[in-house]
């Protein structure tokens, strides 16, 4: 991330696992977005099955499984964003399919964004639900609030 000079955002991306903490992280992003009065997107990343489809599994059809596991995230989505904020109209609910670290870096450069607020676990036995945000760091392409969110 380059050095810029420092401007209100306008636009604030959450991502978001659809964990229980998940509604957590929203209403914060929420908070900072109505305080700025910036738009909020919401995202989440769908595991890329295809990648794993290199082995055989004889009871699983990946194509049907590939079309279903989007459409359940986009529910699980919506039902995490009306719990926590009210309506958030479907333009910024995103849903997008592959690596979290890949899909919020071409969100953030598609959508402008000028704030990423994510969730990170402390004390998880998950690695990967603390490592994206840890990864995300390393080369941020925005500024970034992190929540700690305690394993319960």
């Amino acid at each position: 991330m380059k050095k810029a000079k420092v401007r209100k955002p306008q636009k604030v991306l959450c991502y978001i696992d659809l964990s229980k903490p998940s509604h957590y992280v929203v209403e914060y992003a929420h908070m900072i977005a109505e305080r700025m009065d910036a738009e909020l997107y919401v995202l989440h990343a769908v595991t890329d099955i295809r990648k794993f489809a290199g082995f055989y599994v004889p009871h699983i059809n990946t194509d049907k499984l590939e079309q279903e596991m989007p459409k359940a995230a986009q529910d699980k989505m919506y039902a995490i964003c009306s719990q926590s904020i009210g309506d958030l109209d479907h333009d910024h609910r995103l849903v997008r399919i592959g690596d979290p670290l890949e899909v919020l870096n071409k969100e953030i450069a598609a959508k402008d964004i000028d704030l990423l607020v994510l969730g990170h676990e402390i004390g998880s036995l998950s690695m990967f639900k603390s490592d994206y945000a840890q990864k995300f760091l390393k080369d941020p392409k925005c500024p970034a609030v992190v929540l700690p969110i305690t394993g319960e």
